[in-house]
This record gives structure tokens, sequence and C-alpha cells, in this order.
């Protein structure tokens, strides 16, 4: 009772802090700490700056009881029509995710295990499900990272030390109960590993939703001595791709100047005319970081800003919604 009574508190507490920020709504921040065996905790601020936590600092969905896939690692939550919808990476090396859904962020639905990969038995592992919505296919999907033995074993030079070799696939659902067979979303060429995509649109500030266009950060997943463990850029016309194969520059992360140490876990998305990047840097001496920019070209890191309730939160994804979702 002591935490909802404290979880409404701070609720109150932001919504007065600022009138703009109550009439806009409110940064949320999930994320796990450890290796995920405890289960999802949340954060949230005003301003994307200034996070602090719900929920007293204790769990707000606990982890299922899943056996060897109980754990609750890289939390992508999606608010949309008045549901908070929520997956998550369950082991280290299975074929699953995990699936739940809340209206306030307090009470969650049965967790789910979504047994993605079908009667796929090869696959190694589903790494940090990213969920979205497409408005113009009308749909939500998810991509991730996996490994197949397809690509780990053609030597094209893309594989890692530990056995993987990941690219992006996609799964589609229109109600969080039937998802469709996976399918190869992104490959880079030339080919490296990649893991941690998520996707932002880029409104162009005219009215044609034509100019629009979509921009999926990714983290390239080769060694820092073949210029991976950073973020990359890549765009298309199209929510659902394809992308452009050949990744951008390094934006933050290992071998630039925001945070040189391996970046992951990116969240992006534009708000009054910023791009705002959240990401994971584990033993940086940042909790969480942030970078914002206005052309997705030049960036500022925001790090040494943050202010955040706990140390080494690791891979969750900031958004952006009503406060009165979570106000109940």
């Amino acid at each position: 009772m002591r935490s909802m009574l404290l979880f409404l508190l701070l609720v109150v507490l932001h919504a007065s802090r600022s009138a703009k920020a109550s009439d806009e709504g409110i940064f949320l921040l999930p994320y796990f700490l450890g290796n995920g065996e405890t289960g999802i905790y949340f954060a949230a601020s005003d301003d994307g700056l200034h996070f602090e936590w719900l929920n007293d600092g204790e769990v707000v969905m606990p982890a299922p009881k899943w056996g060897d896939e109980s754990l609750t690692r890289d939390p992508s939550i999606l608010y949309r029509d008045g549901w908070f919808h929520m997956i998550w990476t369950t082991s280290w090396n299975s074929r699953t995710i995990g699936y739940s859904s809340s209206k306030d962020l307090k009470v969650w639905t049965p967790p789910v295990r979504v047994d993605i990969w079908r009667d796929r038995t090869d696959v190694r592992n589903t790494w940090a499900p990213e969920l979205h919505y497409d408005p113009d296919q009308k749909e939500y999907f998810a991509i991730w990272s996996s490994t197949t033995p397809m690509e780990l074993n053609d030597d094209d030079g893309s594989a890692d030390p530990h056995g993987y070799d990941h690219r992006t696939y996609i799964s589609r659902t229109k109600d969080f109960q039937e998802w469709s067979v996976p399918e190869l979303f992104f490959s880079p060429q030339p080919e490296v590993g990649v893991i941690d995509p998520y996707i932002a649109r880029d409104d162009r500030g005219t009215q044609n939703p034509n100019d629009d266009r979509w921009v999926m950060v990714i983290k390239h997943e080769m060694a820092e001595k073949d210029g991976g463990k950073n973020l990359r850029l890549t765009f298309a016309n199209s929510m659902q791709g394809p992308f452009e194969t050949q990744l951008g520059p390094p934006i933050v992360g290992a071998g630039t100047d925001i945070v040189n140490q391996m970046g992951e876990g990116p969240t992006l998305f534009k708000r009054d005319g910023v791009w705002y990047l959240y990401w994971d840097a584990p033993g940086s001496e940042f909790s969480y970081c942030l970078a914002t920019s206005r052309d997705l070209k030049s960036w500022k890191n925001r790090s040494p800003e943050l202010s955040l309730p706990a140390e080494q939160m690791r891979h969750g994804t900031v958004l952006f919604a009503p406060r009165n979702s979570i106000a109940r």
C-alpha cells in the first residue's frame, strides 16, 4: 500500500512541477537491473533529464516464473489507445519474447511467453525486441536481433568471438495473440553484426506526409578495432523499410566524441524539433546516456545533465506518454 501511495504521490508531484509539462505529457523510462532476474522498474521525468522513481523504486512488473526463460531484460513499451504494451527478452539464448499490457503501469495482464520462432529450433537467441506500431499498415510489429546457423556459418567475417552473428528480424501482429512468421528485416552492406534496432519517424515539417522519412538507430556489433560498439543511423521512406543497407557513421559510443566506449540499447524520438537519443553504456561513468540533435548529424552530449534514481539502469525504452495515462 505504501509503495502504491508513493507511486501516486510522485505522479501528483510531477503534475504540479510544470504547467507546460502537465499539458504535454511525461517521459517514462522502463528499465531492468542486474541480469533482469527481478522484473521491470520505472522512472519518470517532466523534462527528459531529471528522472524519479515510480513505485518507490520497487519492481512494477515482477519477472515471470518461466524456468530458464524468466528474465525481464530490454523492456520495450508502446502506448496506444489507452494501453501500455510491453515486450522483453526472456533469456540470453531463447527463441521467445515476453508480452504484457497495462492501462496504468500498476496492474499488468498475466505475462505471456510468445514462441516467436515457432518450430525454428536452430535459432540461437532472440535479443532486445522493440515494439512499434505502423500507422500506414495499421499493425504492430516487433524487431529484434537473432543469430541463425546460415548467417553464423557463411564465413563473411561478421561473426563475433562469442558465437553470435546478429541480423535484424521482424514479426507482425494486430492483436498480440497471433504473430507472423519471422522474416529478415535488416542486414547491412558490407555485412557486419548488428543489434538493438529502434525506429522513429522524421516529420519533415510539411503538410505532405510523403515528405516524411523513417530513421533507424542500430548498434554496430563488431569489435572496437573493427569500428564497432557504437550507434549508427540508416533511413527509409516507409516504416517497415527497406532501409538503406549502408550504415551511417558512428554518432555516439566507441570511436566517437560522445561517451567513447561501448553504447547499446538506444531509443530515438523527436519532440518540439529536437531529437532525443537515449542509450546504455555499461561500465561508463553514466548510469544512462543522452544526446540531442536538431538535424540527426550534429549531436550534443547531455549525459552529464541526466539525473537518475538508480545506478547502472540497463537497456530500457524511453517514451513520451500522456500524463493522465498513469495518473489513475
